[in-house]
C-alpha cells in the first residue's frame, strides 16, 4: 500500500488563508509534565500547541473535535530503535514464536515470503530467531537455508540483531569463504573443515552480509524506510532514535534525507557507530526539526541471550562474554563526542561492561547541559553499588532500558545468569530513583517478539513485571503507569534531544496520540492490549485505526 495514503493530509486553513485553530475537547489529556497532570481540552494551530485547559470555549470558525472521553497522550518516542532493521523486517519473515518454533518451520515460513521466487537478485529476509526457542536448540546454518534456495540470497537476523545467518548465495555476494578473516569484534563461525557455517556472530560479522545486501539496492532501502512510516504511526510513535548510523555502504544521513523527501514522517535522531567515523567533522549535517545527528554509538559488549554480554561471572558453559571496547577506545569516543557536541551512547548489557563505562566516565565533566552527555544503552544489570556511583558522579548520565527484553527473553536470562544477577535485571524503579534520566525504549526489532516496539507491551512489562510466560520478574522494580508514560514522552524527549516534543504545553509540537482505553484506570494486565486509535503529527491526523485493523 502507498504509505503516502496515511499522512498526505492538507493543512486546514481558514477562509482568510490563515492556518485555522483546532480544539480537541472532551478528552482525558495526559500532558506529560508530571505523572498526574491532565486536562480536558487541547487547542492547536500551525503545528503547535496553543493552550490546554478544562473548559476552553470554541472560537468563531474553529474546528472542534470531540475526543469522546478517550485518553490522549503526547506523541510517543522510541529513543533507542533500529528503523533500518525494522524497515527490512516489515517486508521480511518473522522467525519467532508462536509461528516458528523449529528450523523446519523457519524454512517453511521463508518459502512463503513474497520475495521467494521473485528473482535471483532479490534477497529473502527474516528476523527474530533465538536458538534456545527452536526445537533443535541450535542456530540455523547456511545448509539449512540452502534447502530453501541456493539461487536467491537469504539473510536472517538473530533476535538480538547482533548476529545473523546467511545461505551460500548470501556468503558468495559478501565475498565470504574459508579464507576470509574474522572482522575485529566479530566472528565468522566455521565447521570442523574450516568452511563458514553461515552464522555471523556479533555486529561486525553481521555487517559483512548487510553491506552486500544494502549495496545491491539503495533505492530498495529508501522505499522500505518510507513504507515503514505507517508502522510507527500505527503504534503512536512520532519520534525515533536510529542507533545504528552507518557510513558504509552509504551514509545513513542520505538514506533518511531521501526517505523524508519521499514522505517518511517520524522525527529522527541518528547515532553513528564510532567504528565507522574517522573524525568528528563527519557528523556535521544541517539539522531540521525532523532530522538531526544526535550522537555517537559505542559497543562495549554483546547480548545476554547470545551469551556475549560481558559479565563478571561466566555463563554456565564457561564463557564470560566479549569486551568489544577497552578504556582507551571509550575515551577516544568521548573526545569525539565532546568535540562534535553530541551525545555518547554506549551499548552495555553485562555488569562488567557497565562497570567499565562508569569507572571510565564518572569523574569526567559533562559537555552537554540540556541532555545527558553519556547514555548507557540497555543497562541490563545494575547493582546497588552502580547506582551509588551514578548518584555520586560528576557525569550526567542517561539510562535507556528495555522491559520488553525480560518480557520476551526471560528463559534466556534465567538460564544464562546467576540467581543474584537475575535479581538485578532491568531495575526500572531503582533507575527512576537515581540521579540519571531514564527512558524506556524497544531496541526493535532486536528481541524475539512479534510486536517488538509496542509501547504497550513494554509498559505492561514495566508496570506488572510479568514476562510473556507469566513469570513475575523482580516485582519490587515495578513502576506506575504515569512514570512509564513519562519515560516514553517527556523523559524520552529529553534523552534524545527532541526539544519540541514530549509534553503537550503551549509552544510544543502538536504531536499526540489517542488510545482506545484508559491506561490509568484499566486493570494493569490489560495494558498490553491497548491500541492506538489516532496519531497526530504537527496538528495533522496522520493515522486513524480502521475497524478490525490489526497491527
Amino acid at each position: 500500500m502507498d504509505s503516502a495514503f496515511f499522512y498526505d493530509y492538507p493543512i486546514r486553513k481558514s477562509m482568510k488563508g490563515m492556518v485555522a485553530m483546532t480544539l480537541l475537547t472532551n478528552g482525558r489529556i495526559f500532558l506529560g509534565t508530571g505523572e498526574n497532570d491532565f486536562a480536558k481540552d487541547l487547542r492547536f494551530a500551525d503545528g503547535k500547541v496553543v493552550e490546554t485547559g478544562d473548559d476552553l470555549k470554541p472560537a468563531e470558525g474553529e474546528e472542534v473535535i470531540d475526543a469522546k472521553g478517550r485518553l490522549v497522550l503526547p506523541g510517543l518516542i522510541d529513543a533507542h530503535t533500529h528503523p533500518k532493521y525494522i524497515a527490512d523486517a516489515l517486508h521480511g519473515v518473522a522467525c519467532t514464536p508462536p509461528d516458528v518454533n523449529s528450523i523446519a518451520e523457519m524454512q517453511a515460513a521463508l518459502r512463503h515470503s513474497p520475495a521467494f521466487g521473485a528473482g535471483k537478485d532479490v534477497w529473502i529476509e527474516g528476523w527474530g530467531f533465538d536458538e534456545t526457542k527452536l526445537k533443535e536448540h541450535r542456530s540455523p546454518t547456511r545448509a539449512d537455508l540452502d534447502q530453501v534456495s541456493t539461487d536467491q540470497p537469504i539473510f536472517i537476523y538473530r533476535s538480538d540483531c547482533h548476529s545473523s545467518v546467511g545461505n551460500s548465495r548470501a556468503l558468495e555476494l559478501a565475498g565470504i569463504d574459508r579464507t576470509t578473516p574474522d572482522p575485529v569484534g566479530g566472528k565468522i563461525e566455521r565447521d570442523d573443515a574450516g568452511e563458514p557455517t553461515g552464522f555471523m556472530r556479533e555486529v561486525a560479522a553481521t555487517q559483512l552480509l548487510i553491506r552486500a545486501k544494502s549495496a545491491q539496492s539503495y533505492q530498495a532501502d529508501v522505499d522500505n524506510l518510507v513504507q515503514s512510516s505507517h508502522h510507527y504511526l500505527a503504534n503512536g510513535i512520532v519520534a525515533i532514535g536510529e542507533m545504528m548510523g552507518r557510513k558504509k555502504p552509504y551514509d545513513s544521513w542520505q538514506l533518511y534525507t531521501d526517505a523524508v523527501t519521499r514522505g517518511f514522517l517520524p522525527r529522527t535522531t541518528i547515532y553513528y557507530v564510532f567504528d565507522e567515523l574517522k573524525d568528528g567533522a563527519a557528523l556535521s549535517f544541517k539539522a531540521t526539526d525532523q532530522l538531526r545527528v544526535a550522537g555517537i554509538k559505542v559497543f562495549m559488549d554483546g547480548s545476554i541471550s547470545g551469551e556475549t554480554a560481558d559479565n563478571t561471572r561466566p555463563y554456565p558453559d564457561g564463557k564470560r562474554g566479549v569486551l568489544l571496547t577497552d578504556q582507551d577506545k571509550l575515551l577516544a569516543a568521548v573526545e569525539m563526542a565532546k568535540a562534535a557536541k553530541v551525545q555518547l551512547a554506549v551499548h552495555a548489557m553485562g555488569d562488567a561492561a557497565i562497570q567499565l563505562v562508569l569507572d571510565t566516565t564518572a569523574n569526567l565533566t559533562p559537555w552537554l547541559s540540556e541532555t545527558p552527555s553519556v547514555r548507557i544503552e540497555h543497562a541490563s544489570l545494575l547493582t546497588d553499588a552502580m547506582f551509588d556511583q551514578i548518584n555520586r558522579a560528576k557525569m550526567n548520565y542517561g539510562l535507556v532500558t528495555q522491559p520488553i527484553f525480560f518480557f520476551a527473553e526471560v528463559a534466556s536470562y534465567q538460564a544464562f545468569l546467576t540467581s543474584s544477577q537475575y535479581q538485578e535485571i532491568y531495575r526500572v524503579k531503582s533507575m527512576e530513583r537515581s540521579k540519571a534520566l531514564v527512558a524506556l525504549s524497544s531496541d526493535a526489532p532486536c528481541t524475539p517478539w512479534a510486536e517488538p516496539d509496542s509501547v504497550f507491551y513494554s509498559l505492561y512489562a514495566a508496570v506488572t513485571r510479568r514476562a510473556a510466560n507469566g513469570e513475575v520478574v523482580g516485582p519490587e522494580e515495578a513502576i506506575t503507569v504515569g512514570t512509564g508514560l513519562l519515560a516514553y514522552t517527556k523523559d524520552a524527549a529529553l534523552m534524545g534531544g527532541f526539544e519540541e516534543n514530549g509534553t503537550l504545553v503551549a509552544g510544543k509540537n502538536a504531536d499526540f496520540v489517542i488510545v482506545d482505553q484508559d491506561l490509568f484506570t484499566i486493570d494493569p494486565t490489560e495494558i498490553k492490549d491497548t491500541r492506538v486509535a489516532e496519531t497526530w503529527v504537527a496538528g495533522q491526523r496522520v493515522y486513524q485505526r480502521a475497524v478490525g485493523e490489526g497491527n
